[in-house]
């Protein structure tokens, strides 16, 4: 949400958004621990702040980002559980691999060993079912429960069924349509899918959502669109 103009948080407002996760990631070139900390500091109060000016409870996840990591991580790492106590911070993430390489495996797998909060996984542009093997390789080995593994789109959604964990359906430009979330969330009954937006700097949609909770509930499969687009992110963040 930090990239995002204030407008997008009424917009929510008004198409009935009361809640959403806010994550941290790459805004800028993360060239210090300090500006990475800043960043946290910066979603848990700031973004928090212009949400519930419009009605939106912002929730925030916290975790470095596998774009994000710099020379100083590990000065990074041992700040994170200070900022994961302040009382909004719901979630680590998005942590996860881009690149695959020996440094972004040992930051993922010291964010998974986090006790008690879920993780929001992040799955890179290219490259992604490599790097989704992997990444279910890790997860199984660390033993993380409560975890979302995202960006999945319809080539990629075998592996992440089969995982058994949460499958986050990004619905963005360059990633899932509307009408893929659809399709996979009709074709997957017993899935446990979170439908969400990723809204960044790049091209998004703040109301891509409800745009698929609306077009199950016109194709009558309601029921389904409030599980994969409210309930079950409900469940694993905010239970």
């Amino acid at each position: 949400m930090d990239t995002r103009p204030y407008e997008d948080f009424e917009l929510m407002g008004v198409a009935g958004v009361t809640d959403v996760l806010t994550l941290a990631h790459d805004p800028m070139r993360m060239s210090t621990a300090d500006v990475l900390l800043d960043h946290f500091h910066k979603l848990a109060h700031e973004e928090v702040r212009r949400g519930a000016e419009n009605g939106v409870s912002v929730h925030v996840g916290l975790g470095v980002h596998p774009r994000s990591i710099n020379a100083q991580v590990d000065e990074t790492l041992r700040a994170l559980p200070e900022y994961l106590s302040h009382p909004d911070v719901v979630a680590i993430g998005e942590i996860g691999l881009e690149r695959c390489t020996d440094v972004e495996e040992r930051v993922f797998r010291a964010q998974l060993e986090i006790d008690y909060y879920p993780k929001v996984i992040h799955t890179p542009r290219r490259g992604k079912r490599d790097a989704l093997e992997r990444i279910v390789a890790i997860v199984d080995d660390v033993g993380a429960k409560d975890v979302v593994i995202d960006h999945i789109d319809p080539s990629t959604v075998d592996i992440a069924l089969e995982a058994g964990t949460y499958v986050g359906i990004t619905v963005q430009p360059g990633k899932a349509s509307v009408q893929d979330a659809v399709d996979l969330i009709k074709e997957y009954p017993e899935a446990k899918f979170v439908v969400n937006s990723d809204i960044s700097a790049q091209r998004s949609d703040c109301l891509s959502v409800a745009r698929v909770l609306h077009a199950l509930s016109v194709e009558g499969y309601a029921d389904r669109g409030q599980k994969a687009c409210v309930q079950n992110g409900l469940d694993l963040f905010l239970r």
